[in-house]
């Protein structure tokens, strides 16, 4: 066998080793989000209809913010082989997270035609701690990556094919991007506008196959018949409503006291055109935009715990010299012209979906960076090592230092994070769940705290809750952060008052420390992993 797919197999392995050791175990718990995923799934599996009685739905509604379908689709398979447990719903992004190493390898390889370059590229992908952050959890988003790829690689080897060939390549082309639409809401700016510069550049070979592009095309005009009514559906507009800084419902900026005061000044005509709303966009955005390249951000804190190993940001800082040295490389040397507008067309496209929106820079919506920088990062190293001399000795220190900072991250990850971050991955919920559970006959109703964040989530997932009885009893009524609604069994859940909650009937009560007195009857207490109290499960008796 030959020395470069021997070493893709080592990096393959390695991937996959990485993503899936421990993946039902680490992170310590699965977040709302994924716990919507399974229970979903797990009700589409038992019903064919999600948590609120929708047959087969090409959006899910789960907490009013109208997920994207694949992702909970591809889960179905997943809940059924390995029934509904942790590992089942992060199992398909690990897998995609671990194609996408290959489908990276293909695609640089048939950027460049240099084997090292898309070697390095796919080694430095599957060590990177921005992927395999969101490869190892249930988020939509790691998957984009995996169809990204697949999708650019199919079009390349369409546009270099020959017959009938070109057909097939195109036609999975279309077929992957196509799927990644209905994989995160993202994925929807970036597609069409990364399928605009594929399209422009090669234009001339497009107009020369015209005949092999009716499958495609086909292709194309069904995924986007199917996506174009959810995006302005009533569904849609919400989540729009909800994230972006157009929306009315967005804290933008408010002119209307600038205004007065021209008003006043007798500027008003001037102050209706320089504080319009709209010409305050432009900054937000373009802010917006720059704070995904943020240092800070990039390589120590990410945007929040949950999104990253403590004291590690999305990249390492081994890394740093050699994107610089990789984009310096990508546009001084003499690659194909094309390739260059490719990747860097996908590096500056790739925040253009953040930026619109609010809570910035956002390490799940601009993952679609990757994997970019891990291509530069490769450019970077490889002419660097033709360049450098000694290249034993400067081949020795990078990968020392690459090493240390690997290691770093991975105890970081293993050891510290589970600790550290237990709050931020809203651990305990499933030991409040069981426990409650337990109890439950031995009182008129349990009262779970709202304060525990989508609470009637974690309890259908972890309780397992029969999806054909719960959409028998209602089903869920709102996904709201704010919703007070929902119940099934025995479970309501809904704020706590506890003094008069209490004196209404014999009731279990879920929440946080904070809403109980001192003297209540504290049955169990949950504590985060760092010892802090998480979940108190008090007697009402």
């Amino acid at each position: 066998m030959q020395r470069h797919k021997i070493l893709l197999i080592v990096i393959l392995i390695l991937a996959a080793f990485l993503r899936f050791y421990h993946l039902g175990q680490n992170p310590p718990s699965l977040d709302w989000d994924e716990t919507a995923e399974g229970y979903n799934a797990y009700s589409i599996l038992k019903t064919g209809m999600d948590e609120y009685g929708k047959k087969f739905p090409l959006s899910f509604r789960s907490f009013d913010d109208y997920k994207p379908p694949l992702y909970t689709y591809m889960t179905v398979p997943s809940v059924g082989l390995f029934g509904l447990n942790d590992f089942a719903v992060r199992f398909p992004s690990a897998l995609l997270g671990t194609f996408a190493i290959l489908t990276t390898y293909l695609m640089v390889l048939e950027l460049f035609g240099n084997r090292k370059i898309a070697l390095f590229s796919a080694l430095f992908l599957t060590i990177s701690p921005w992927h395999l952050q969101f490869s190892r959890v249930g988020f939509e988003t790691n998957s984009t990556i995996f169809w990204a790829t697949l999708g650019t690689w199919a079009f390349l080897k369409g546009i270099n094919a020959s017959g009938k060939k070109i057909a097939l390549w195109l036609s999975l082309a279309s077929t992957a991007f196509g799927l990644n639409l209905f994989m995160y809401h993202n994925s929807r700016v970036f597609i069409p506008l990364f399928s605009v510069v594929l399209i422009f550049l090669f234009k001339g070979k497009l107009l020369n196959i015209k005949k092999y592009l009716i499958v495609p095309a086909i292709i194309a005009v069904i995924f986007s018949s199917l996506l174009i009514p959810i995006i302005f559906s009533i569904q849609g507009q919400l989540r729009y409503e909800g994230t972006t800084v157009f929306s009315d419902l967005s804290p933008l900026y408010k002119a209307s006291a600038k205004i007065e005061v021209d008003r006043q000044d007798g500027m008003l005509a001037i102050g209706k055109i320089l504080h319009n709303r709209r010409l305050v966009y432009a900054p937000i955005i373009l802010n917006n935009y720059l704070s995904h390249l943020n240092p800070t951000f990039l390589f120590f804190t990410a945007d929040m715990n949950r999104h990253h190993a403590p004291g590690i940001g999305l990249l390492y800082l081994w890394d740093l010299p050699f994107i610089l040295a990789g984009i310096y490389f990508l546009i001084k040397n003499k690659f194909d012209t094309k390739s260059k507008v490719i990747i860097f067309s996908w590096f500056f496209l790739a925040p253009v979906a953040a930026s619109v929106t609010w809570g910035v820079p956002h390490s799940l919506r601009s993952e679609m960076y990757i994997p970019t920088y891990q291509i530069f990062a490769a450019i970077g190293i490889y002419t660097l090592y033709s360049y450098i001399k000694p290249k034993k000795v400067f081949a020795i220190f990078a990968s020392l230092a690459l090493f240390i900072n690997f290691a770093y991250y991975l105890h970081q990850y293993y050891v510290h994070m589970p600790v550290e971050f237990s709050q931020d991955w809203l651990y305990g919920r499933k030991e409040a769940a069981l426990t409650s559970n337990q109890l439950k006959d031995n009182y008129s109703r349990v009262i779970v705290s709202t304060k525990l964040e989508q609470p009637h989530e974690f309890w259908l997932y972890y309780l397992k809750y029969d999806p054909k009885k719960y959409l028998s009893e209602g089903g869920t009524v709102s996904g709201g952060f704010l919703e007070d609604r929902n119940h099934f069994d025995k479970f309501y859940f809904k704020p706590i008052n506890f003094a008069k909650q209490s004196q209404e009937e014999k009731t279990l009560f879920v929440g946080t420390q904070s809403e109980f007195p001192e003297n209540s009857k504290v049955i169990k207490k949950i504590n985060y992993l760092n010892g802090q109290p998480a979940i108190y499960i008090v007697s009402g008796v």
